[in-house]
């Protein structure tokens, strides 16, 4: 299970079914043609399969370029606290796609059922380990509140005040009970 969450492993993973999916739009696009389709129609019939595998390449390079930002960051701005927390959020992040996407990660067998049976843990173990520092990493790209728009999330901890401050001025709440209450309900 350890080696599962390795950075490096998990960035093989994700390589492999980027390239196996492309192998797959190749001979699907072949095995039409070979069979009497235009190459328009091939093409055309192998659309659902090109968007898995462009779905695919772009969440490995996300990841791939995810690693190498820590890398570069860490010789220059962040610390070895800041980069293991980082290290930490890359892992929850390809482990929370191999979750959502197993399928295209058994169907040629390259996880086994034995280490697919460990993603689902794997990801609530790294949800635990961000979560002392979900605040934290949502504080640093400093949004304010004014441009989230929201008062959930508040510098100042003081959340339901600012909710219903925020409720009372909507216009549908002008009056009690709302404009809709009586055609609807009644």
């Amino acid at each position: 299970q350890t080696s599962l969450c390795d950075l490096p492993t998990l960035l093989l993973a994700f390589r492999h079914r980027a390239a196996r999916l492309l192998v797959v739009v190749a001979q699907q696009i072949n095995d039409d043609v070979m069979g009497g389709k235009s190459m328009q129609h091939a093409w055309n019939d192998a659309l659902i399969a090109m968007a898995r595998a462009s779905r695919a390449y772009s969440i490995f390079l996300v990841i791939r370029d995810f690693c190498h930002g820590i890398q570069e960051e860490e010789r220059t701005n962040l610390g070895p606290n800041e980069v293991e927390v980082m290290l930490d959020l890359a892992k929850l992040f390809a482990l929370y796609w191999i979750e959502k996407d197993l399928g295209e990660f058994l169907e040629d067998g390259y996880l086994t059922s034995k280490q697919a049976k460990w993603v689902s843990p794997s990801v609530l173990q790294y949800l635990d380990k961000i979560r002392p520092n979900a605040v934290a990493l949502v504080d640093a790209r400093d949004i304010s509140d004014f441009r989230l728009k929201s008062a959930l999330g508040r510098f100042d901890g003081d959340v339901y005040p600012h909710i219903m401050k925020a409720a009372e001025k909507d216009p549908l709440n002008a009056v009690d009970p709302g404009p809709g209450y009586d055609p609807a309900l009644k």
